[in-house]
């Protein structure tokens, strides 16, 4: 037994074998990491509100915000499209229908914005609803749409 704790002592890798002891206990001793999971993306839920008229145009349009949700809201507003009925349309932003944009900060509850689009000539309905893009370019759209004839 002498011999071998001589021969272990002598050795030039002692140091090393000590120093890889060291970090072996050194490691299991450490704290560990935990990560916390990031929280639900929750994303907008907004309605479709009215929109009034004033003469030959649309004065204001309406929109409801049920939740703002936890994802910041870069663009917010109204799809819409006049049309010669009222025959559903695909409402969607980025297309061929325009929008009308909010300039202030969404709040939950009413929003409403006044813009004075005028109404063409030859056509009889208008269709429209209410979006909100989130950062990242997601789009929602509110779950209702409303049309109205003039």
């Amino acid at each position: 037994m002498m011999t071998f704790s001589f021969k272990l002592a002598n050795r030039k890798n002692l140091l090393l074998l000590t120093g890889v002891v060291m970090m072996f206990v050194g490691a299991s001793c450490a704290p560990k990491y935990e990560p916390t999971p990031a929280p639900d993306r929750l994303l907008p839920e907004l309605t479709t509100g009215i929109a009034t008229f004033k003469g030959n145009a649309v004065e204001n349009f309406y929109l409801n915000y049920v939740s703002l949700g936890n994802v910041p809201i870069e663009e917010y507003g109204i799809v819409y499209a006049f049309l010669p009925d009222t025959t559903a349309v695909d409402l969607v932003i980025g297309g061929s229908y325009p929008t009308a944009k909010f300039k202030n900060a969404p709040k939950t509850g009413a929003n409403t914005e006044t813009f004075n689009i005028a109404l063409p000539s030859g056509m009889h309905a208008l269709s429209y609803r209410a979006y909100a893009k989130v950062v990242g370019g997601e789009v929602r759209y509110a779950s209702n749409r409303m049309n109205k004839t003039y």
